[in-house]
């Protein structure tokens, strides 16, 4: 399996970070531990609905998301939405 960030999530993710300093200990937890189980449980990773029925979620921390769609065995993360987003 191979992941993927587009620009803008790596640019969104360096202002979350400034903001909030823990944040990227957390995020860098789950994107390791993404790599390694996509089904980890505190991932709690799961296919969105609507208008993002081709988008999955993973949590962060508290109610913030990080998106990823999924080709075959790559996943591409491009944005972070709050839960109350979707």
């Amino acid at each position: 399996m191979k992941v993927y960030f587009t620009k803008d999530f790596i640019k969104k993710s360096n202002k979350l970070i400034k903001r909030n300093s823990q944040l990227e200990k957390r995020l860098t937890k789950q994107i390791t531990l993404f790599k390694k189980n996509t089904q980890h449980p505190s991932l709690k990773l799961h296919k969105l609905k609507g208008q993002r029925s081709n988008q999955f979620a993973i949590w962060i921390e508290g109610n913030l998301r990080a998106l990823c769609i999924q080709d075959n065995d790559e996943y591409v993360f491009f944005d972070f939405i709050t839960h109350d987003e979707y």
